[in-house]
């Protein structure tokens, strides 16, 4: 398998400004590592110009991937509505958080760069973690509190807009030829 990652819109002697390079990081994580079959969500916390922690989504560590023993979300293979189920995966914000907590790592005003913006649940926890602001490649379904909260925290949260026109667009190959 080969991983082709295409920055259009950048020419050879540009470079990528720390947005656009932590969403894509972000972006990547979500696509290669999480084994969600509804959301491939990845983050990255970054203070400044350093990474201090990354995370996706996916079931506690040891357990098994839903990909092994199905989605806890369906029933023969039909997505059951919203909240008549737990999913076995934990939330690519809690994980990161969990990382950086384990490395003993201080997150407090980081920024994170997150392909879906965060639920509720997640939204409560970036409060607790006191980070000063939110970047998100992706609309998440409903869970408007999670916005009013932010914005009653003063917590920015900021749609990626990408200024200079570049379009991350990832592709997952397989090459038969196996180089």
């Amino acid at each position: 398998m080969e991983l082709i990652l295409s920055l259009k819109g950048l020419g050879l002697d540009s470079r990528l400004n720390w947005d656009e390079l932590f969403m894509a990081k972000a972006i990547l994580l979500g696509k290669t590592r999480s084994v969600c079959k509804y959301y491939k969500v990845g983050t990255i916390i970054a203070r400044g110009e350093q990474i201090l922690s990354f995370g996706y989504n996916g079931p506690a560590r040891g357990e098994d991937h839903c990909s092994v023993v199905g989605c806890a979300k369906e029933v023969n293979g039909v997505r059951l509505p919203p909240g008549t189920t737990l999913c076995r995966g934990s939330h690519a914000e809690i994980n990161a958080i969990s990382n950086a907590a384990n490395m003993g790592m201080n997150i407090e005003s980081s920024t994170f760069y997150i392909t879906y913006r965060p639920c509720y649940g997640c939204a409560k926890q970036l409060v607790n973690a006191k980070i000063e602001r939110i970047v998100y490649y992706e609309d998440y379904d409903g869970e408007p509190q999670a916005i009013e909260l932010l914005r009653r925290r003063r917590i920015q949260l900021v749609k990626f807009c990408n200024i200079s026109q570049v379009k991350i667009d990832f592709n997952i190959v397989s090459r038969e030829d196996g180089k």
